[in-house]
C-alpha cells in the first residue's frame, strides 16, 4: 500500500496507490488477490460479499468513487458507482453503470448496462446491450438484445433481432433478423431483411422489403411469376 489513508490492500499482491478520506468508511480496499486501486474513495476491487478473494482477481480501478470489479481482470477507470462484474468486462466512467457480460463494455453515461458477452454501451442513460456483441451508441432506454444488433440512438428503441439495427428515433423496434429502422416512431421492421426508413407507426410484413413514404410490395412473394415492383400510395411507379 503506497499511500492515501483509511485504504487496505488485504488481498495477496494487492496494493493501493492512494485516496481514501478522512473517516474509515472512505478508504480504498483491494481485497482480492492481485487487485489494484490507484486512487478515490470507497472503491471495492475484489469480491462486494468480501468473501472469496479470487473474485475479482487481477482487476484494477483507477479512481472515482464506490466503484466495484468482481470479473477477473476486469477494470473501472473512473466515475462514480459502476461495476465491472464479469470477466475482462470494463467501465469507462459515468456513474451507476455495470458490465456484467464477459468482455462487455460500458464508456459512460448513467444506469446503463452492458449485460452481453462482447456487448457494448458507448453513453446515455438507461440504455442495455444484452445481446452478444450487441451495442448502443447512446440515448436513453434503448435496448440492444439481439446477437449483434445496435441502437445508435433515440429513446425507447429495441433491436432484438439478430443483427437489427435501429438509427435513431423513439419506440421503433427492429425484430427480424438484418432488420433495420432509421428514424421516425413507433416502426416497426418484423421481418428478415426489411428495412423502414422513417415515419409513423409503420411496420413491414413477409411482403415487405422497404418501406418509406409510400409502401413497396414485393409482389413476386404473391404471385408466382410476377417480378414487377407495385407501389401502394400516391407516389406513382418509380
Amino acid at each position: 500500500m503506497s499511500g492515501g489513508r483509511y485504504n487496505s490492500a488485504s488481498g495477496d499482491y494487492s496494493m493501493v496507490a492512494g485516496g481514501g478520506g478522512l473517516l474509515s468508511s472512505c478508504g480504498n480496499k483491494a481485497f482480492s488477490h492481485y487487485t489494484a486501486i490507484l486512487g478515490g474513495q470507497e472503491n471495492l476491487a475484489g469480491d462486494p460479499e468480501r468473501r472469496y478473494r479470487t473474485v475479482g482477481e487481477s482487476s484494477t480501478i483507477s479512481g472515482g468513487y464506490a466503484n466495484n470489479t468482481s470479473g477477473f481482470n476486469a477494470s473501472v477507470t473512473g466515475g462514480t458507482g459502476n461495476t465491472a462484474s464479469d470477466d475482462y468486462a470494463t467501465v469507462s466512467g459515468g456513474s451507476g453503470n455495470e458490465a456484467s457480460g464477459e468482455s462487455s463494455s460500458v464508456s459512460g453515461g448513467r444506469y446503463n448496462l452492458a449485460s452481453g458477452q462482447h456487448a457494448s454501451v458507448s453513453g446515455g442513460a438507461f440504455n442495455e446491450g444484452r445481446g452478444n456483441s450487441a451495442s448502443v451508441g447512446g440515448g436513453e432506454y434503448n435496448l440492444a438484445s439481439g446477437g449483434s444488433a445496435s441502437v445508435s440512438g433515440g429513446d425507447h428503441n429495441t433491436a432484438s433481432g439478430s443483427s437489427a439495427s435501429v438509427s435513431g428515433g423513439s419506440t421503433n423496434t427492429a425484430s427480424g433478423t438484418n432488420a433495420s429502422v432509421s428514424g421516425g416512431s413507433g416502426n416497426t421492421a418484423a421481418s428478415m431483411n426489411t428495412s423502414i426508413s422513417g415515419g409513423y407507426n409503420r411496420s413491414t410484413s413477409t411482403s415487405v422489403y422497404w418501406r418509406a413514404g409510400d409502401l413497396w410490395l414485393n409482389t413476386s412473394a404473391q404471385r408466382p411469376g410476377c417480378t414487377e415492383l407495385d407501389i401502394e400510395g400516391a407516389g406513382g411507379a418509380p
